[in-house]
Order: structure tokens, then sequence, then C-alpha cells
């Protein structure tokens, strides 16, 4: 138990450790190059082959601890380069004579250290490759800071006719000037919070800009959507303008830009009737 606590802390440290890679690819070089000065004493049949074997291994090593952060959370991966990097150690640990006379002893065994897992190898990284592409395709359409979907998702609207409304926060950049964009961004996520709650089966809402922010609800829904953000919003200090059209997915674009005129005339609109108090419906 105390031996597995020691690998596990050593494990950390090595991948905790940026300059780690390094040093354990310089401690696996000068390993190697005394093995290929001194092949001939140690009985390696082929110091080329020792030196290939040995560099790919290396290789293999600096691949995997310089981006095993990156790929950790996929086990198909990591199970896959466990496997790769078994191999080449097999292969290594084979151009020992002493290891290869027990080898070939068992044929059968050998075939599954060496071919088995190089294929099985192989077929982890690319179904762990395939998981990772699928994962990060989804990610790619939304949006880091508020999770709502970003403008790539438009091309997988469910729905045939919606109402699209399109919203804008007011005041933000006087927020982010004189309070912080921490601030800001505090507000824009509680505002896509609150989008998000609003929306039923198949409606969807996104962030398509700073403070802009599009909601598709089913046809003649949008009155009673705009009206739960009001009443979500109500005690906050977060207004907003908006913009309305009913549209497809084929007029999408026009939608798009028609309900963006509509919530800057609402907007303006809004600046000349509040001067002084703010207007929480908006």
């Amino acid at each position: 138990m105390l031996y597995l606590t020691t690998l596990h802390k050593l494990w950390l440290l090595i991948m905790l450790d940026k300059k780690m890679p390094f040093i354990v690819v310089a401690i696996l070089s000068v390993c190697l190059i005394i093995c290929v000065l001194f092949y001939n004493e140690i009985g390696f049949e082929s110091s080329a082959d020792l030196g290939f074997e040995g560099l790919t291994f290396i290789l293999l090593t600096y691949i995997y601890l310089t981006t095993y952060h990156s790929f950790k959370s996929y086990s198909f991966l990591v199970i896959g380069s466990w496997l790769l990097l078994f191999n080449k150690s097999y292969d290594l640990l084979t151009e020992f004579p002493q290891i290869e006379f027990h080898t070939d002893q068992y044929e059968v065994i050998d075939t599954i250290f060496d071919d088995g897992s190089l294929f099985s190898g192989f077929l982890f990284i690319a179904v762990g490759l395939t998981h990772m592409m699928q994962v990060l395709s989804k990610q790619n359409m939304r949006d880091e800071l508020t999770n709502l979907y970003n403008r790539r998702k438009f091309s997988e609207i469910k729905l045939k006719t919606f109402d699209l409304i399109y919203f804008d926060l007011n005041d933000l950049k006087k927020i982010n000037d004189f309070k912080g964009h921490q601030v800001g961004d505090l507000m824009i996520i509680r505002f896509a919070q609150v989008l998000r709650t609003a929306c039923i089966d198949q409606e969807m809402a996104f962030r398509i800009g700073g403070d802009e922010f599009v909601a598709l609800t089913h046809e003649s829904r949008s009155s009673s959507f705009i009206e739960h953000m009001y009443k979500q919003l109500g005690n906050e200090q977060i207004t907003f303008a908006y913009g309305i059209e009913t549209a497809t997915k084929e007029t999408l674009d026009q939608a798009l830009i028609r309900s963006d005129k509509s919530m800057y005339d609402m907007k303006q609109t809004q600046k000349k009737s509040t001067k002084s108090a703010p207007n929480l419906h908006g």
C-alpha cells in the first residue's frame, strides 16, 4: 500500500511539473546512449534497431507527458496511449537477448503483447479521438461565458416556424467602465440564466455578441417569453431592449436584421422617454 502511494505521488509530481517531461526525456536519452555505446557488451544484435526503438519510445513518452492534461478526461485516449507505450516498451525490452530468448518460447503471448497491444492502442485512440472531436464540436457551439448557444448553433434549429426575439442589454458599457468588467460579466451571466429558464421544449437561447442575445420561441409565444423575462428581472438592475420577428430557418438572416433594427428603435425610444430613472421593463 505504501509502495502504491509513493508511486502515485511520484506520478503526480511528473504530471504537474512542466519541466518534468524534459527531465524524463533526458534520463531516457542518457540510458539509450549508454545501451547503444555498449550494445556488443550487453549482447544486442543491432545498435541501429536498438536506437530506433529507443528513440521511438522516448518520443512517445514525451508526447504523452506534454499532452496528458489535454486528453486526461478522455479514458479511451488514456488507455490507448498506455497501450502504445507498453507496446514500444515491450519492443525495446525484447531487444535484450536474454528477454528475447524467453519470449520466443511463447509465440502466442509474444504476438498478443507485440501486435495485439499495437492494434488495441490504435483502436482505443481512434475511438477516443472520435469522442473528443464530438465533444469539442458541441463545445464550439457554446458561448464560453454563459454556456448559451452561439451563432454556429443556428444550423441546428429544430422549430420550423418561430418567433425570433433579438435582445440587447442597456448600459452595459457604462457598467463595465464604472463598476468593472467583472460586474458586467455577472450581469450577462444572470440575463443568460433567465433566458435559459424561459425556454421550453425545442426553444433555444443564444449569445451572439457582447450584450446581444437571441431567443427562438414557438410561434406566437414571444409575448409570454418576454413577460417571463420582466417578471424574473423585475427586482434587478438589468434592463433591455428587444425586437421581434416571425421567421423560419430559411429567413433567419433577414429576421435577424429586421429584429435588430426593431430592437434599436426601441432602445432609442427608451433613451428619449427615460433619461433619469432606469426602466426595469426594457
